[in-house]
């Protein structure tokens, strides 16, 4: 037996021991099985090579032939699996079939071979002992093609994994790109080397030896165990209580906090692990039903429990139980509580300072003496129902009243009886009119507003409002009430605030000079 061929029978067995050490650490994580599977690939390969090593009868060496590429196609395939399961993702079951679709046709060719000639198309036998010499066929260098590629997207994504890690998991993707190394180059060099310079192909070693990296990576490096070592670093120093619950509602594990909260919530003492949920804690089995929720629990001993209900299942979907992560929230929506009840003060306050402005603004926008607005926001007010007047096409009036000799009142009967005058005169216009449409505009001026009301109409409501204020008797001896007015309509007597004042005053102007007690239309 020659060196090379001890190497693959020793690589072999290497294959197989490792193998078997990788299954026993298939339940820590999914990369464990497609290792171990992909080992024994390999094995297989190697031994074949190992016994064509031995110079066998030609018909044994062409059986061993389609033992060699089965072990071929298993280790490529695995090893596909184990670098998608080993950079974090487990490979979909629709994937997982697409790559089993290559190695049954590289068995169907192989074993089809010696007829169709599409894998070597020449086979010879030379030596003692024989050695099988081959020149290679077409669907040979597509299978290596391919070959290439599946180990060309597993560095890939070993490459993402290593770029966008640190630390652990940087090593790890590190220790598998230089495994990945050693079979390509070994590969690389068997295929085009002669039988007469390499009789063995030294392929299968160099993936026995890969394949103890990616265990020493997994092993050594701790990469099977880091879903535990998670679970005690992170899982175990969570503040939420953990539980694991199986389908028939047993507790199978939890972490620190959770059993503080059952101790707390129940008084337990003993070991929960295996005991139902529904009998450590019933209020948080009743929250939680049979299915995904997210509740907030109120406990008997008044705590607020945020609990957090998920599916627990396997790579193939399968339920396996749930996982459940409780909150103590007591604390957090007193809080909540707290700042709700101090917004509400906020905005009552809010409004109170709202309507004391709102208050002050309408109070500075009245006259002390008669009610009425005063002429501080008239101006814009006017301006604001001209522009909505004309938008709707209606004619908007306003008369200008003047109380007759109101400077001879104040001087034959005193500024109290002026005032009085001042404040009867307002209640007749509110009587007659809106509270918003009439306005003390001067000292004995006032202005009342008439939307919807053209000149004719604007004139005869004037005359019923001087009519009403004639009318008025003050307990004054001698005193005698008239009012002076004048009337302008928009757009007629102007588009603006101050066009339409001035047409007013002017009709004013116009009433006194005409004998005073009358109204005018701007003309």
């Amino acid at each position: 037996m020659s060196t090379l061929a001890v190497v693959a029978a020793v690589s072999a067995l290497l294959a197989v021991a490792v193998a078997v050490l990788a299954w026993r650490s298939r339940a820590q994580t999914p990369a464990a099985a497609p290792l171990a599977f992909g080992l024994l690939g390999s094995g297989t390969w190697a031994a074949a090579v190992a016994v064509m090593g031995l110079g066998p009868p030609p018909a044994v060496q062409d059986a061993l032939v389609l033992v060699e590429f089965a072990g071929v196609g298993a280790t490529v395939a695995c090893l596909r699996v184990f670098l998608h399961a080993a950079t974090g993702r487990p490979m979909r079951r629709s994937r997982l079939l697409l790559l089993l679709v290559e190695p049954v046709l590289l068995l169907a060719v192989v074993a089809l071979d010696d007829r169709l000639h599409w894998f070597h198309q020449t086979v010879a036998y030379t030596g003692d002992p024989l050695v099988r010499e081959t020149t290679h066929g077409p669907a040979f260098w597509l299978h290596s093609l391919y070959s290439y590629a599946v180990i060309a997207s597993g560095v890939r994504d070993l490459l993402r994994s290593r770029s966008t890690s640190s630390g652990l998991v940087r090593r790890q993707a590190t220790t598998m790109l230089v495994g990945l190394g050693v079979p390509v180059l070994a590969n690389a060099v068997s295929i085009t080397s002669p039988a007469s310079v390499l009789p063995v192909d030294i392929t299968p070693p160099a993936f026995v030896v890969s394949g103890i990296v990616f265990a020493y990576a997994v092993l050594a490096q701790d990469l099977l165990r880091m879903v535990p070592v998670a679970r005690g670093l992170v899982v175990d120093t969570m503040s939420d209580g953990v539980l694991v619950v199986d389908q028939s509602g047993r507790v199978v594990d939890l972490n620190a906090a959770g059993r503080e909260l059952l101790r707390g919530s129940c008084g337990a003492r003993g070991e929960p692990v295996g005991a139902a949920l529904a009998g450590l804690l019933p209020d948080l089995a009743a929250a939680v039903g049979a299915g995904e929720v997210v509740t907030v629990l109120r406990t008997g001993d008044g705590r607020s429990l945020d609990v957090r209900a998920r599916w627990i299942r396997d790579h193939r979907g399968d339920v396996l139980g749930r996982v459940l992560v409780v909150r103590d929230v007591t604390a957090v929506l007193a809080q909540q509580r707290a700042l709700e009840e101090a917004n509400e003060q906020l905005l009552a306050h809010v409004r109170t300072i709202e309507r004391l402005r709102a208050d002050l603004a309408e109070e500075a926008s009245r006259d002390p003496l008669t009610g009425l607005r005063n002429r501080r926001r008239f101006v814009d007010d006017l301006q604001a129902r001209l522009s909505a007047s004309a938008a709707a096409g209606d004619p908007l009036s306003l008369v200008l009243l003047d109380v007759d000799h109101f400077k001879a009142v104040n001087d034959v009967h005193g500024h109290a009886v002026g005032d009085e005058v001042l404040v009867a005169v307002a209640q007749v216009l509110r009587a007659h009119a809106r509270a918003e449409d009439v306005v003390r505009y001067g000292g004995e001026e006032f202005v009342v507003l008439l939307p919807h009301l053209d000149a004719g109409a604007a004139t005869e409501r004037a005359e019923e409002l001087r009519r009403a204020c004639a009318r008025l008797r003050l307990e004054v001896e001698d005193l005698r009430l008239t009012v002076s007015a004048g009337v302008a309509t928009s757009p007629v007597h102007g588009t603006s605030p101050d066009e339409l004042l001035v047409a007013a005053d002017r009709a004013l102007y116009a009433a006194k000079s005409a004998g005073r007690d009358r109204v005018t239309l701007a003309g």
